[in-house]
């Protein structure tokens, strides 16, 4: 294989967005969650842990939701997909 090809990092491939929840919506309440997963040597995202958000408890559960749908071209070492832990920060902005 060609040196580019043998490693690389995992690449999105489809990433839901999360659902913005109604109350949030109705009170005009934005705010962002970061998040730490697993993203499997599969492509799977698995084992989503909050890390902190912003206001607290808002947009938990809709980001969590929304990660652990996502899917990734794993992580590829010496040609070989491997699973890797990542962090993402999930924005929650309305929009005008």
């Amino acid at each position: 294989p060609v040196a580019s090809e043998a490693d690389r990092d995992f690449l999105p491939v489809s990433r839901t967005p999360p659902q913005y929840p109604y109350q949030a919506t109705r009170r005009r309440i934005e705010g962002w969650v970061r998040v730490s997963f697993l993203v499997t040597a599969a492509g799977d995202v698995e084992d989503v842990v909050l890390l902190e958000s912003e206001p607290e408890g808002v947009f938990d559960r809709a980001a969590l939701r929304a990660v652990s749908k996502w899917k990734f071209k794993p992580r590829i070492v010496d040609g070989t997909p491997v699973a890797a832990r990542a962090e993402q920060v999930v924005e929650f902005k309305l929009n005008e």
